[in-house]
């Protein structure tokens, strides 16, 4: 199925560029590389570096999913793709690993716009990859089942604002502990210890743990909407 596979992904990588995706996020990129460019003399800005940086893997893996799946369905490639032997899990990490590459790179640069070289690279790294593939899939949930890209708005914009509460805690304005059940609190933690000279061992467990459960469990969910959503086609 390796090559179902890569198959799936060539497409997607040509749905993205068809779709403006990766232009849009090369821009909006460079948009916020000027901006932080012109904001490192004000001081410490880490917090805001990670709460804007974190939007970057959300709109890619959440939004962009929605997209491309509802042009596929709009197409007719999904009515297509459910009458062939292709598995769900294929379809769904295709997309997501398209999305996660053109994501990791567009936070590098923003990273580096605004902070240097000198952060972790391995907690930052992986909590780009993990935000993008949490995101993806919960894309894949919200979608699941939607016929226009406006009812699948209203559903996001509130599933987006759900996930980015945990922000309220690391700003200091409610209790951390509140969200720790949240699948962004621990990717959060990630970017956060990437900035951090020392990180509690605590918080880095929790940080990789929490991700990847979350990943595993939300993978599952999407699996089976998708599923469902193939067997309507």
């Amino acid at each position: 199925m390796m090559g179902q596979f890569l198959h799936l992904l060539k497409h997607d990588f040509v749905l993205l560029q068809r779709n403006k995706i990766v232009v849009i996020s090369i821009l909006v990129t460079a948009v916020y590389v000027a901006v932080f460019r012109g904001l490192t003399g004000f001081g410490n800005l880490e917090k805001v570096l990670v709460m804007v940086i974190f939007n970057d893997p959300a709109l890619l893996g959440f939004l962009f999913v929605g997209v491309m799946v509802l042009f596929e369905k709009n197409e007719n490639t999904l009515q297509a793709l459910a009458v062939t032997p292709m598995e769900e899990r294929n379809y769904i990490l295709s997309k997501t690993i398209a999305l996660t590459a053109i994501s990791v790179g567009c936070c590098f640069a923003m990273a580096i716009a605004a902070y240097g070289t000198g952060f972790r690279y391995l907690e930052f790294g992986t909590a780009a990859i993990l935000a993008t593939v949490i995101f993806s899939f919960l894309g894949f949930l919200a979608v699941a089942g939607q016929s226009s890209f406006n009812r699948y708005m209203l559903r996001a914009v509130g599933l987006i604002l759900l996930m980015t509460a945990p922000f309220l805690g690391y700003f200091g304005v409610t209790d951390r502990i509140w969200y720790l059940l949240f699948p962004t609190q621990p990717v959060i933690d990630l970017f956060d210890a990437a900035f951090r000279e020392q990180v509690p061992a605590g918080r880095l467990v929790y940080g990789y743990g929490a991700s990847l459960f979350w990943c595993i469990l939300l993978f599952r969910m999407a699996k089976t909407r998708i599923i469902q959503n193939f067997k309507n086609q």
